[in-house]
């Protein structure tokens, strides 16, 4: 008797925990651009597994309202690393400064030449991903002088590089 009393005291913790799903990996650049640039795919495999699983881990104890978006990375051939986090739905600053800060400060993989540019794409306390959104943060556009669908045709490597 006296667990369960312990474990309904503990149950509003665990509701109030932020729970971000990882719904998709989307590249950024052709298939065949981003394999020249990583030769080896298995660098990039682990920092996204690692990464995945320490932003989940610190979320964990941080509240937040249902939202979706992409954590966009680029990592650069001098093994810097810039993150920007794209959505429609308001994300707190909190939360958007833990998820950047966490993909940039990680070590990352080797690139061969200029960048590599993919997003992940997840879904907090629930809320689904568009299938139908690109990922083009804020900055980018204001970098590119587009607005939405007329981003679609730009360089993205070209963006970030001058987005850096």
């Amino acid at each position: 008797m006296k667990f369960i009393a312990m474990l309904l005291m503990l149950f509003p913790l665990a509701a109030s925990a932020t729970d971000i799903e990882y719904l998709m990996i989307k590249m950024m650049q052709p298939k065949i651009a981003t394999m020249k640039k990583v030769g080896n795919i298995e660098g990039m495999a682990k920092y996204i597994k690692q990464l995945e699983i320490d932003i989940r881990e610190k979320l964990s104890t941080v509240e937040s309202n249902a939202n979706w978006g992409f954590l966009v990375i680029a990592v650069r051939n001098d093994g810097k690393i810039k993150a920007w986090l794209d959505s429609d739905d308001e994300v707190s600053p909190a939360l958007s400064k833990t998820m950047t800060s966490m993909a940039e400060t990680r070590s990352g993989f080797p690139v061969n030449d200029g960048a590599v540019v993919f997003a992940l794409g997840y879904g907090i306390n629930g809320a689904p991903l568009p299938t139908e959104k690109m990922p083009f943060p804020v900055e980018w556009k204001k970098t590119s002088g587009c607005n939405n669908e007329d981003c679609q045709g730009v360089d993205v490597e070209e963006v970030v590089l001058k987005s850096w």
